[in-house]
Order: C-alpha cells, then structure tokens, then sequence
C-alpha cells in the first residue's frame, strides 16, 4: 500500500495487468511454495510487462533468486518505508517507460467491489519462533499511527467498505507509537469512523489476548465477536521446541477467559503438523487441546524447514505421509466442531452483511465471520440485514431474510 502511494504521487497511473508496462510483486516467502509462487508470478509478468518491480519478504530473504530472472526484474529490498522511497526515486524520472503503469500493488489496494477493508496497523515481529523465517525478512515490531489508520478507514468508507479489518505481522504487539494507543482502543475508534459498521482483527496471539481487547470486544458493538488465536501445538514440549511464548495450560486458560467475557465469541486457529520433535502423543494432545478450546475452525499446515530458522537444525523428521494423515484427522475433527458451532445457530435469529448479491443468490458473513446464503435480492452489496438461520450447507447456512419465506437455493 506505501509502495503504491509512492508511486502514484510520482505520477504513475494503474491499469489492467495485461495492458501495463510495469507490473509491481509483493512476494511472500512463509514457506517454500509461497517462494515458488513469487517466482512463477514474476515469470508470468514478464510475458506482458516491460519491467517488473519486486518487493517483499522473499526478496529481502533472497535478492539473487529474482535477480536472476531476467535483466527486466528490479528486486527492492527493505521495509515497505525504504521500498518506497527506492521506487519512487527509481521511476521518478525513468526515461526509458514512456507512460510507466502500475499493474499489481499490495492487496490491500483500496477497491470498490469489496465490502472488506484491510487496513495494515503494524509491521514487523519480537517473537522469534523457531520454524518463522519473518522478523528476518520484516524486523523488528513497529507500529502505525492511530491518526493514519483511522484516516484510512475514512476513506475506505468512501470506497464503499463497510467491514475493516485490522491487519500485521503481529497485531497484538500494537501501540499507537504516538499516544500510547493499545490494540483494543484502536479497535473502538475506528469502530467509531462515521460509516464503519464493523471491525475485525486477522489474528491475534493468545499472549495478546489482553485487557483492553477484552473490553473492546464486550463493549463496542461494531468490534466483531471472532477471533483467530493460533495454537500451532497442543503439546507443552512442541510449544517449547517451537520458541512459542506460552503452554498448553495457558492458551486453554485465556480461551476461556475470553469466553467468560464475551460468550458468543468466534474462536478459530492454525495448528503446525509434522514439527520435527512432534510424537504422536504430542499430536493427540493437540487433537484435546482443539477440542477443550472448543475452536470451530482450524488451519492445519504441515510443517516444512525454512533456512535461516532454528528449527533448521531439527531437520525434516516427520514422512510426508504421516504429516498428510494428521493434517486430514486435524480437519477432520474441525469439520466436526464446525458443524457443532453452525448447528447452534439454527432457528436463530443473525445479522449477515452481504458481500455477493446475484441473480440466484446473496451471502455474506456474520459478525462471528459465519458464511451464510440468503434469497436472491436480499439485499445490497455492502448493506446489513437481519436474517434466520435455516438449514446447514458444507461451508455456511441457509438463511431467509427476517419477514420473508425461505427460499431454496442451490449451492
């Protein structure tokens, strides 16, 4: 997003992919796919574009990687500050584009046709887990000002975005680096932007899981009662062989804190499967760990190294195929709890903001990030409305807006 700004001030304009002379990549290198990814993006950029501008985390990992692409790539290294300013000097006065065109930004490009606005409130990570390559490639933990982030969701209001999502590296870590604002208080003022209707956190870490977000989460309406708290283990010594700051005992503790707070909260997770040192009993206990924090939803990845990390030097200990089989019983077992949570809410009364209205049909999700499908011409895109909760599908439920038959729909 700072890149792109950088760039339109110094007077470059966007444009479809395919009609651009300059694409811009924000690569990614959490794992070793998401590596290849970045590389086959630029790849498939260079069919097109005249020269491609790389940034991001795998380019500050590796610089060469991309380097060696083509003599068209121009990686950029640093922070998304320091990006900027190269690009801007870099381009500001680039004699051989013609009309330099902006094809790809950050996703969190401010867009009309999404209900949903991410708005980065930090950077950066003090953690140091032992398999996260990230404080290498994005530093240490800052901050954006309070001001700056509610000023973008001003005008991502203008935009037609009515959901923000407040979103980093390690957004628990937050602290308005000019008031002292904590996480949860800034949750609440950009709750209070005239025109925001709801707010929500991408994920939080159970350590974070404070006092003032706490309180913003029973109090401010418009804060969404949905949180996703990443586990990555259930087992006290995979937790400590992965750097994590924080025991089974002690999620599970702040879990149902959070729920003594705020009852109808949303709990969803990641879990690592397959870390070096993790024994089946250690994988068991996860499976317990899952259900006693009853989290409806995981995000199970399995485990793979990153050069540079500690667990490097574990190795790879766990086979392919036994990673493969705990992840599926992993899913399997958050299916289940899936189900438990949207059974619950059957012949209730919810709240569902659209964000696909079509011919045959509308969804959305509730403030409990639940997909729900209403009626064709239920509503608005952007717009809230009061439903019933009807009948299960594989992904969400069946709802009919309050008033009106439910009609069948087709999914």
């Amino acid at each position: 997003m700072i890149a792109r700004r950088a760039l339109l001030a110094a007077g470059h304009r966007e444009s479809p992919e395919d009609e651009a002379d300059l694409h811009v990549i924000n690569t990614c290198c959490i794992t070793s796919e998401a590596e290849a990814k970045s590389r086959q993006a630029v790849r498939r950029s260079l069919k097109t574009a005249d020269r491609v501008l790389v940034a991001g985390c795998a380019v500050n990992l590796n610089r060469a990687q991309f380097q060696e692409i083509g003599d068209r790539v121009s990686p950029f290294v640093g922070t998304a500050e320091e990006v900027a300013d190269q690009m801007a000097a870099g381009l500001g006065g680039c004699a051989d584009l013609e009309h330099d065109v902006l094809a790809r930004s950050s996703p969190r490009t401010l867009s009309s046709d999404r209900t949903r606005g991410f708005i980065k409130i930090q950077d950066g990570c003090d953690c140091h887990c032992a398999y996260c390559i990230i404080p290498t490639v994005r530093g240490a933990a800052r901050s954006r000002p309070a001001s700056a982030v509610v000023d973008e969701a001003r005008r991502r209001v203008e935009q037609g975005q009515p959901e923000m999502v407040l979103t980093g590296i390690s957004v628990g870590d937050y602290g308005d680096p000019e008031t002292g604002l904590e996480l949860g208080e800034l949750m609440v003022r950009v709750a209070h932007v005239p025109g925001v209707e709801r707010v929500r956190l991408s994920s939080v870490e159970v350590i974070h899981v404070k006092d003032s977000l706490l309180e913003a989460l029973a109090t401010e309406p418009k804060v969404c009662p949905h949180l996703h708290v990443p586990m990555q283990s259930g087992d006290d010594a995979v937790l400590k062989a992965m750097g994590r700051h924080y025991t089974t005992g002690e999620y599970l503790e702040a879990i149902a804190t959070l729920k003594a707070v705020v009852p109808h909260v949303n709990v969803t997770t990641d879990v690592i499967v397959g870390f070096p040192t993790e024994t089946e009993g250690a994988f068991e206990r996860t499976l317990q760990a899952v259900d006693a924090a009853n989290i409806t939803k995981v995000h199970a990845f399995s485990y793979s190294p990153r050069p540079g990390t500690v667990a490097e030097g574990l190795g790879d200990r766990i086979p392919p195929a036994e990673k493969k089989r705990r992840s599926q019983q992993l899913r399997g077992l958050s299916e289940v709890r899936s189900r438990h949570h949207r059974t619950a809410k059957l012949s209730r009364p919810e709240q569902v903001l659209i964000d696909k209205a079509a011919d045959v049909q509308c969804s959305g999700y509730t403030a409990d990030y639940t997909r729900c499908y209403l009626p064709a011409r239920a509503g608005a895109r952007g717009e809230i409305v009061d439903v019933t909760c009807l009948e299960l599908y594989a992904d969400g439920i069946r709802c009919s807006v309050t008033g009106t038959p439910g009609a069948i729909l087709k999914v």
